[in-house]
């Protein structure tokens, strides 16, 4: 209650010992708008509204077109798995 997505983020990676450098936040309505914000990198669904897309570092496929996972094979997430 009270507690945005950035807040719940921030709590999340303070709670698990981690780094707000090492977060990806992914959204597509303007209730992901702080996540994108206090996350290191913010990815804009395609199908997101433009304000949240304004405020991203990125913008990838929407949902229906694996956007996600696009957006994380770019960035070179899934080196490590090789």
């Amino acid at each position: 209650k009270n507690c945005t997505k950035g807040d719940a983020m921030k709590r999340a990676v303070a709670y698990l010992g981690g780094d707000m450098k090492d977060t990806i936040a992914f959204g597509d309505s303007m209730n992901d708008y702080e996540m994108l914000q206090v996350c290191n990198y913010g990815v804009a669904m395609k199908n997101a509204c433009q304000e949240l897309k304004a405020g991203a570092d990125s913008i990838c496929e929407s949902v229906e077109n694996d956007g996600v996972y696009y957006e994380m094979e770019r960035l070179g997430l899934f080196e490590c798995l090789d």
